[in-house]
C-alpha cells in the first residue's frame, strides 16, 4: 500500500536531544545534551505515599476520564504559586510544556507566518513551530538577553516573540532586569504577543526569582511552566496561562490533540505539593 503524506509531514524532523538522549540508556554514560535533572533528587518516596493516598480516597475519580482544561485543584495551585495575579481559569495543563509549544503553533502559525525566536534558541521550539511552516527569524542575543534594537528591527508582521528568560536553553544565561524591562516595554509598544517559556524559573537559590514577563504585561503574554525539572519530568506536567482571548482556541487543539492530561498524576502532585513541599 502507498500511502500519500501531507505536505506538512515533509517539514517534520526527529528531535535530535531526544535522539540524543537514547545514548543515556547506556550505562556508564552521562549526557549534557538535555536538561535531565538528577534522577537521585526525585522524591519517590513522596510520590510513594501520594500514590497510596490517591488510590485510596480518589482512585475511581483519578482512573477517569478527566477534563481537559485540567484538575482544578492543581490549576489553583499554579495560580497561587505566580507572583502576578492569575484566575484559574486562566490555567490549562499540558503534557508536558512541549505540548504547550505544540499548541501555541497550532493555534498563532500559518504557513508563511513571521515568529521570532532568540538566537541560538530551545530545539524542541523548532521542532514544534516548523510542521506550520513559519518563516523564522533569529533575532541577535548577548549577555543580558534579545537584543532590543534587533528586536525592533525585525518585529514588524511577526505573529510572536519565544522567549526563555531564565537560564535559556541552550545558553544557560539569564535576562538582566534592565533587559526584561526594556523587553516588555518595547514589545508592548510594538504590539509584539511574547511566548515565555520557563521551565527552569523556580531554580533560583541564592536570590529570588525575577519578575516574569508576562507579569508586566499579561494580556500580551502567554506564560509557559513545567513540573519536569522541579518534581520529575517522567510526569509530563506542565501549563499554560494564557490571556482570554485565546485559551479557548488553545484548549480546543488540546482536546484535539489528547482530551486531557492523565487525571492521575495531576492528582498526585497536587497531594504530593500539599504543606509546602517544594518550598522544603
Amino acid at each position: 500500500m502507498q500511502w500519500t503524506q501531507a505536505q506538512r509531514a515533509a517539514k517534520m524532523n526527529p528531535s535530535v536531544i531526544r535522539e540524543i538522549l537514547k545514548v543515556t540508556e547506556k550505562p556508564g554514560i552521562i549526557s549534557f545534551a538535555g536538561g535531565l535533572p538528577s534522577p537521585k533528587t526525585f522524591p519517590v518516596s513522596a510520590f510513594r505515599e501520594a500514590c497510596d493516598k490517591v488510590l485510596r480516597e480518589d482512585g475511581h475519580a483519578a482512573l477517569q476520564y478527566a477534563a481537559s482544561e485540567g484538575f482544578a485543584p492543581l490549576r489553583e495551585m499554579v495560580a497561587a504559586m505566580l507572583p502576578w495575579e492569575i484566575d484559574p481559569v486562566q490555567v490549562l495543563i499540558t503534557t508536558g510544556s512541549q505540548q504547550g509549544l505544540d499548541l501555541i503553533a497550532k493555534i498563532l502559525i500559518d504557513a508563511g507566518s513571521k515568529v521570532l525566536v532568540e538566537t541560538p534558541t530551545f530545539l524542541g521550539a523548532l521542532q514544534a513551530f516548523t510542521p506550520m511552516e513559519p518563516h523564522i527569524v533569529s533575532v541577535a542575543s548577548d549577555d543580558e538577553g534579545v537584543d532590543i534594537a534587533d528586536l525592533t528591527r525585525h518585529a514588524a508582521g511577526a505573529r510572536f516573540l519565544y522567549v526563555l528568560p531564565n537560564f535559556q536553553n541552550p545558553t544557560g544565561r539569564s535576562m538582566s532586569e534592565a533587559r526584561r524591562v526594556a523587553l516588555s516595554t518595547t514589545a508592548a509598544s510594538l504590539g509584539l504577543p511574547i511566548v515565555e517559556d520557563n521551565p527552569y524559573g523556580d531554580l533560583w537559590f541564592d536570590t529570588p526569582p525575577p519578575l516574569p514577563l508576562t507579569a508586566r504585561d499579561p494580556g500580551g503574554c502567554i506564560y509557559m511552566g513545567s513540573f519536569s525539572k522541579t518534581l520529575a519530568p517522567g510526569l509530563r506536567l506542565g501549563f499554560l496561562v494564557a490571556p482570554e482571548a485565546l485559551y479557548p482556541k488553545l484548549l480546543q487543539a488540546k482536546q484535539a490533540a489528547d482530551l486531557h492530561t492523565p487525571g492521575f498524576n495531576q492528582r498526585m502532585v497536587v497531594e504530593t505539593m500539599k504543606d509546602g513541599f517544594l518550598d522544603r
